[in-house]
């Protein structure tokens, strides 16, 4: 008989591990009256912070005037193990000068002649594993 699984509470070191370990996740941006607006986005992470480029237009329109969402996750439907990570925060749309100095390095989705970047820093940052304990 397999355990049942167990569902843990991650600290944000953690969480900023496995992030690191992704290469796709999704940003929620609020959007006025209606339902917040969720898209994929190729990231990586910049001294705890979320950093992607985004092309202008809704997302990028957004995401500057009210705190945004990120969420990272993995799962293995064979074991049906895996863990996500929430990342809450403010963003900002970043200089290439910035990121330059940065020396960052993404393949992204975004049009790179017209995308912008963008950079999330963390207020709270939460995450869950499941897991099976070993027999």
């Amino acid at each position: 008989m397999t355990a049942e699984p167990v569902v843990e509470e991650l600290d944000q070191d953690t969480c900023l591990e496995l992030l690191g370990t992704r290469e796709v996740g999704r940003v929620a941006v609020a959007r006025g009256s209606g339902p917040p607006h969720i898209v994929p986005v190729n990231y990586t992470l910049l001294r705890g912070s979320v950093v992607f480029r985004s092309a202008p237009g809704t997302k990028l329109r957004e995401l500057v005037k009210e705190p945004v969402a990120f969420e990272a996750d993995s799962w293995d439907s064979a074991t049906r193990t895996g863990w996500s990570v929430v990342v809450e925060g403010l963003a900002y749309e970043a200089s290439d000068r910035e990121m330059e100095v940065e020396d960052i390095e993404l393949d992204s989705f975004a049009e790179r002649q017209n995308s912008r970047w963008v950079r999330l820093v963390p207020t709270v940052v939460t995450g869950r594993r499941i897991v099976r304990p070993s027999s």
